[in-house]
Parts: structure tokens; C-alpha cells; sequence
């Protein structure tokens, strides 16, 4: 432990040493260093605990109330360490290159990069922290330093109207928190977590399901689940790419964690918890999905299939929970495996695409699909690793994302011996996975395939061209990250082993090994499909290559050939973005609220004439029209009020005393 205790102080010195009045470089390098050395101490804590040693526990004294802290790195939180700060370190570096411009000029860029080592910092205190004060501590300061690092291009309206909503969300989120834990603190009169896991396995009924409603519904906003989703897009269209990366990737995985290592030290759950998470996911799944198709900004489109993909990592915790209800060792090792590797597959392929969309605005100074075409000629690198990171995405293999879908597909499908209607529901489930793999697959295809393949859409863009090796070396870092797991998906499982062997402790009789195996199993036939497809992969390219070398023709004389007015293509005669999705997104209308923007063409020769189509979101666009309705209301009501009438407001103040003085005599009984 006192390696993750240097760390952290390491991380409160850098950020201190980036705020000097240095130059900007030196603030960078600051950072990049304090982050590079608490990235190899946190390192040699977590990988012992993750090869099954002893849990390190420290505990600092502390005055009343809040009572000593305590400290404890168990294999679930040295599985979210092990990549969380290695990912915000490449996160760093890429910034250097990214924020290039703002270097040589008066902007402070050491506040950044402090701000990367505090969500560091965070990071480490959510994961290990055992007191209630030191997890919301960690909490809060993970959500104030990303709403700073959203909020970089702070003169843009759009972007600090981003920021808000971001703050605003997330903070709704800890009133959850708070709530749960101020109910379970009544009942305990501690601080500790653990304590708060004792009470809850011994105590089933109304007050453990209100407090895992609470906590469901805090760290549904924290992850973006569906409807809590709405604040995801918008912020990471308006950060810069890698904090829209660490955001997506590695920040809001802090909700899954503590939804995690609630359902660990709660003890055994009830069914209907493990049903009510995998509704809850299969919803954020299939409507995160659904917006990734319509949506014209690329960044918006990966914002939204973060929804999509916490979604099909919640499936996984959900078969898992059912497990532990059921006393099922099966399902509980191979849907907390399979959640856990999503998780971890998801990190590494959704920050090398947005490292990928960061490229290209760095190139075109814009992400609009509209307007972007023909990159794949002028980026090869960044257009390479987009594909790479799309098949991913959409579960196709040979990458990663098949891996861990596979496995939660499997967990689906079980075998196990459980009643027929939960195999139904399983496998209904099943389904609209399936349905998600298709429409992510449609998503990416439509985004490559415009952004990517034929012809510039909009000539008064900048010419494309590759970034900086500070920006390419993250973005292949992660690419190959992102093929290896997927080649080698069993060294995924040597991360995600020991988190899982935690939740088969808690099933009685279960044999640890024997569940393991289960996993392994599939992992390694995963293994071999993945091989397969990746050998046909390089024997096409092989036999493409050699047909051009060995069937190399003579020139052809060049002159001028009559093609029915064709000579060559251009943007005019080009699929759009809009265009390519338009069936599909006809056939859900009900979900996908499309917006058209349109002026007509007037004249023999019409010189100005549109149409755009804009997916907005359903539920933000609800709440804002909600908002409305009750600032009317509000306005009206006050006016029949008559509000400055002093009568009315003294009896309101004193219906407000009789209604605390009754909670109080209801709680606690009658006033002495």
C-alpha cells in the first residue's frame, strides 16, 4: 500500500509543479513525468493482488467525525487500476500534441495536464477507499476535473452549455449517492463500507432494494446508462479528444465499479436485481445503438455508443447477479468475466477511435460527416486504426470486442440448470444483442465509409494529413491493444480472474477453478475463430498483392473516353451520411427523433439549396420541453398567488415548520 500512497502524493506534486509560472512545456512534461512514475508504483501493488497475494490495507488516523480511513486494494479495484492510469498517462501524452497550438501562446496548458494527474488521483481513492468520505471525495473530485477538462474551450457557448449540463448531471448522481448512504449510515452508525455490506447481507427487504435503486440509478448516471445518457454526447463533442477518450474509456467506468462492489459486499442479491439490471442495460444497449446512426458529429456518435456498450457490459452483470441469486458458480463466472473483459476491451477500442476523431479535427478542423471524405489516401494510419477500432466495436472478429460478447453471449445461452421461462428470457435477450451488433456494425460502416472512402464532401476544408507522433503513438498503442486481446482474449482473463474469483467466493460450495475453466474454454475457442479469420484476412491481402504484381499489364494509352457525362467522382454523386441511414432510421422513427433543415431550390439555376438531418435526443429534448411547461406554470401560479402578499408568504413558512416538525415526530417520536 505505501507504493499507491507515493503515487498518489506524486500526483498532487506534479499537478502542483504543472500550475507554476513555468513554460508551457515544462508544465506538460511535469505532468507527463509525475504520471509515468505513479503509473509504475500503482503498478507494482495492483499485479500482485491480481496474481491472487495478499490485499494491502493501511489505515490513517483521522479526527472526529469522519474517525480513521481506511484503505484496502482488492482484486476489483486493482483490475480498474491496472489500466485506468496506464490509459490517462497515453491520454497525457496525446494532449501534448493535440493542445500543440495553445504551447507558444499565453494559454496556462499546465492546468490541464494537472487536471489529468487529479482524475489520476481520483481514480486511486474511488478504488481503494474503504470510508464513505474518501469514496465521495474521490467521486467529486473525478466529476469537477473532467467538468474542467470538458470546458477547455471555455469562450464557446456550446461548450460551456456542455460543461453545465455535465456538472448538473452528475451531481444529480451524487444526491443518489448521498441518499444511499446517509440510509444505510442510519442503520449502521458507521462510515465504512464494509459495514455498509454487512448490514445489507444480513438485512434483505425494502430498505436494502430502496438503497440498491439508489445506487443503481447514481452510478447509472455516472456511466451514461439510458435515460441518464444525455449528458455523454454533448460533453464529449465539445472536449478535446482525449479527454472525450479518458471520459468515455476510463472515467465513467468508476460508476460500474462501485456498481460492481456494491453487489459484492452486499452478499447474496435477489433475482429481481440481476432481471432489473439486465432491463436496465438491454434498454441503454439498444437505444445507445439506435442514436449512433443518425448522428452527423462523429464524436456524438461514439458518445453514444459508450451508451450502447456500458449497456452490454451491465447484460454481463446482470447474468452474473442472477448467478449469485441462484447459487449458479456458471453464470456468475462467465457473466462477471464477460462484463469485467468488456469493460476492459472497451477502454482500449472507444479511446483509439476517438484518438482517430481527434486526428481528423486536427486535420479537417471539424468532425461533421457531412463534410469530411476521402481521408483514407491523405491519413492511412489514422484511417487504418478506425477500422480496426470499428470492427471492434461492432463484436466482429478477429478483435477484442468479439471476445468479450462472446462470452456474454455464452452466459445467455447457458447450459446451466435453471427454469425454462429464465432460458426464454435469456435468450430474448440474446437477441437484441444481436440487434446491437448489427447496428453498431451499420453505424461504423456509414462513418468509415464517409469520412474515410471517396471524395472530399467540402472543399473549403483544410487539406488532410497525419498528426504528430504525439498523437499517433497513443492511437497505435491502443490498436494494438485492441488486436491482441482480441488474438489472445485468455490474456485479458489473466486481468479480470481474480476480480471474478471474488463473486465465486460468495457462492456457497462453488469450485473456483472449475467455473475458471468454463471461461477459459470459450475464451480459447474465441481464440481460434479470431486466428481463422485473421489468416484469411492476410491470405486476401497476400493474394491481392501478389495479382497485382504478377498480372501487372503495360500502360494503357491514356486519351479521353466518353463516359454519358461521367468522368470521374465528386461529392455531387456521393452517398451522405443522412442518405446511407435513411431506411433504417425510417423504420424506428418512434425512437430516433430526426429534425430536417431544408431550403428548396428556386430558379433554373438555383445556386443555395439544402436539406440537413439532425438526430437529436429524445430524452434531453423531452426534459427540455418538461423544464419549459413548469417555469410556465410556475410563472402563472405565482401570479395567482399574488406572491408579495405578505399573509401568503407567512403561511408558507408555517406549513413548512408543521410538515418538518411532523417528519421529525414520525422518525424519531414525539418532541421532548
Amino acid at each position: 500500500m505505501n507504493q499507491l500512497l507515493a503515487a498518489a502524493l506524486l500526483l498532487i506534486v506534479g499537478a502542483g509543479l504543472a500550475l507554476l509560472p513555468l513554460k508551457n512545456t515544462w508544465r506538460a512534461a511535469c505532468g507527463i513525468v509525475s504520471q509515468s512514475v505513479a503509473t509504475v508504483l500503482t503498478w507494482v501493488a495492483v499485479v500482485p493482488v491480481l496474481a491472487g497475494g495478499k490485499e494491502p490495507y493501511v489505515e490513517l488516523p483521522w479526527g472526529y467525525p469522519i474517525g480513521a480511513l481506511h484503505f484496502r486494494l482488492d482484486a476489483l479495484g486493482a483490475f480498474f487500476l491496472s489500466w485506468s492510469l496506464p490509459m490517462t498517462l497515453l491520454g497525457a501524452v496525446y494532449a501534448v500534441g493535440y493542445l500543440r497550438k495553445y504551447f507558444d501562446g499565453p494559454r496556462h496548458v499546465g492546468v490541464h495536464f494537472a487536471l489529468l494527474n487529479m482524475i489520476s488521483l481520483s481514480f486511486l481513492m474511488v478504488y481503494t477507499g474503504e470510508h464513505a468520505v474518501t469514496f465521495l471525495m474521490g467521486w467529486e473530485i473525478a466529476a469537477l476535473s473532467a467538468w474542467l477538462l470538458v470546458i477547455w474551450d471555455y469562450t464557446s457557448q456550446k461548450v460551456r452549455f456542455a460543461g453545465f449540463n455535465y456538472l448538473v448531471s452528475t451531481h444529480i448522481g451524487l444526491i443518489f449517492l448521498v441518499a444511499a448512504f446517509m440510509i444505510l449510515y442510519t442503520q449502521t452508525q458507521s462510515w465504512y463500507l464494509d459495514d455498509f455490506g454487512d448490514w445489507m447481507s444480513a438485512h434483505p427487504g425494502t430498505i436494502r432494494n430502496t438503497v440498491f435503486l439508489l445506487l443503481l440509478t447514481s452510478f447509472g448516471l455516472k456511466s451514461a446508462f439510458f435515460p441518464f445518457h444525455s449528458w455523454l454526447p454533448r460533453a464529449h463533442a465539445a472536449a478535446p479528444a482525449n479527454v472525450s477518450a479518458l471520459m468515455s474509456g476510463v472515467i465513467h467506468k468508476a460508476g460500474l465499479f462501485a456498481l460492481l462492489h456494491f453487489l459484492y459486499i452486499q452478499g447474496r442479491p435477489d433475482a429481481w436485481m440481476g432481471w432489473a439490471l439486465i432491463a436496465f442495460s438491454v434498454t441503454s444497449a439498444v437505444i445507445g445503438g439506435l442514436y449512433t446512426v443518425g448522428q452527423r458529429d462523429l464524436k456524438r456518435l461514439l458518445g453514444y455508443s459508450s451508451t450502447e456498450n456500458v449497456g452490454i457490459a451491465g447484460i454481463g452483470f446482470g447474468i452474473g447477479t442472477l448467478g449469485l441469486a441462484w447459487d449458479v458458480p456458471g453464470l456468475v463466472a462467465i457473466g462477471f468475466a464477460g462484463g469485467l473483459l468488456h469493460i476492459l476491451n472497451h477502454a482500449f477500442f472507444k479511446c483509439q477511435l476517438f484518438y482517430a476523431a481527434g486526428c481528423v479535427y486536427q486535420a479537417k478542423h471539424g468532425v461533421d460527416i457531412e463534410r469530411l471524405g476521402g481521408l483514407a489516401k491523405l491519413m492511412p494510419i489514422t484511417a487504418l486504426s478506425f477500422l480496426v477500432g470499428g470492427i471492434a466495436i461492432s463484436a466482429l472478429p478477429p478483435f477484442n470486442g468479439f471476445a468479450s460478447e462472446f462470452l456474454i453471449y455464452s452466459g445467455l445461452f447457458t447450459g446451466e440448470t435453471i427454469s425454462v421461462w429464465a432460458k426464454l428470457l435469456l435468450a430474448g435477450v440474446a437477441m437484441l444483442l444481436a440487434f446491437v451488433g448489427a447496428v453498431s456494425a451499420l453505424s461504423i460502416t456509414r462513418a468509415y465509409g464517409v469520412i474515410f472512402m471517396g471524395h472530399s464532401r467540402d472543399d473549403t476544408l483544410p487539406a488532410g494529413h497525419e498528426p504528430s507522433a504525439w498523437m499517433l503513438v497513443p492511437l497505435l498503442i491502443h490498436t494494438a491493444g485492441t488486436v491482441v486481446l482480441g488474438l489472445l482474449p485468455v490474456l485479458g482473463l489473466v486481468l479480470v480472474a481474480a476480480p471474478t474469483q471474488l463473486f465465486l467466493h460468495a457462492v456457497p460450495d462453488a469450485i473456483t477453478a472449475e467455473a475458471m475453466q468454463g471461461v477459459q474454454q470459450v475464451l480459447s475457442r474465441v481464440s481460434v475463430v479470431s486466428a481463422c479469420v485473421a489468416a484469411l484476412i492476410v491470405l486476401a491481402w497476400a493474394a491481392v498483392w501478389l495479382a497485382r504484381r504478377v498480372l501487372r499489364h503495360p500502360a494503357a494509352a491514356a486519351g479521353p473516353t466518353w463516359g454519358c457525362g461521367y468522368t470521374a467522382g465528386s461529392a455531387r454523386v456521393q452517398y451522405t451520411a443522412s442518405s446511407f441511414s435513411k431506411d433504417f432510421s425510417q423504420h424506428y422513427k418512434g425512437v430516433m427523433v430526426l429534425l430536417n433543415r431544408k431550403k428548396a431550390p428556386t430558379g433554373y439555376f438555383p445556386d443555395d439549396a439544402y436539406v440537413i438531418t439532425d438526430c437529436v435526443d429524445a430524452v434531453e429534448r423531452r426534459l427540455y420541453n418538461v423544464i419549459g411547461h413548469g417555469d410556465d406554470s410556475a410563472t402563472l401560479i405565482s401570479k395567482l398567488m399574488h406572491e408579495d402578499d405578505p399573509r401568503i408568504a407567512f403561511a408558507l413558512g408555517l406549513a413548512a415548520v408543521v410538515a418538518i416538525a411532523a417528519l421529525v415526530v414520525l422518525a424519531e417520536g414525539a418532541l421532548p
